[in-house]
């Protein structure tokens, strides 16, 4: 965590952290010798829907505006999913454990080794290897073009604060203190 002059550098640092974080889910042994599944599939989740919703801002790519999982076609994942089994994904595995702490009955996580997704005849995803998924995500995280990051170009001004801190004032930011001052400087393109 650090306090950033540019907005950009933020959003770099909390998806390494992101990616830290369900890496360490990962590592973590409960009573019954699993992972931390559902957390770190949320966290990667969250890198995959980042990753799509910055690729949106270039020309190329506006069509991931509307539903950025669809990234995970792009050449980084190295995917070929359709848009019905990318969207089970999201709300599946992803919306659902963001706001329901649920995933539905019939699909599950599992820490075997093999593909980082497994799906059914009728093309459903029916399991996440959760371990592969994280190294399909650092991986394609590795590859992204992080100049293509722009919060600016992803936040709505409505929802930003009217009064936050500042960089100038003279508060002791302790190294567990993280965050951008409300007026970022804005990146020249």
């Amino acid at each position: 965590m650090a306090i950033h002059e540019e907005i950009d550098s933020l959003s770099i640092e909390a998806i390494d952290e992101y990616i830290i974080a369900s890496g360490l889910c990962l590592n973590f042994s409960k009573s019954d010798g699993g992972c931390l599944g559902y957390p770190a599939i949320l966290l990667l989740f969250c890198v995959v829907d980042a990753i799509g919703g910055y690729l949106a801002l270039d020309k190329k790519y506006k069509f991931l505006k509307n539903n950025p999982f669809l990234v995970l076609n792009h050449s980084c994942f190295g995917l070929s999913l359709t848009a019905d089994q990318i969207k089970h994904l999201e709300w599946w595995y992803r919306n659902g454990l963001a706001h329901n702490a649920v995933i539905p009955p019939g699909v599950c996580l599992s820490s075997e080794d093999g593909e980082a997704l497994e799906f059914t005849g009728n093309g459903d995803p029916v399991k996440i290897r959760v371990g592969a998924l994280h190294r399909l995500v650092s991986d394609a995280w590795k590859q992204f073009d992080k100049s293509l990051i722009d919060p600016s170009g992803v936040l709505k001004p409505q929802r930003m604060p009217t009064i936050g801190f500042s960089s100038s004032e003279s508060i002791d930011y302790s190294v567990a203190s993280s965050g951008c001052p409300l007026v970022p400087k804005v990146r020249e393109l």
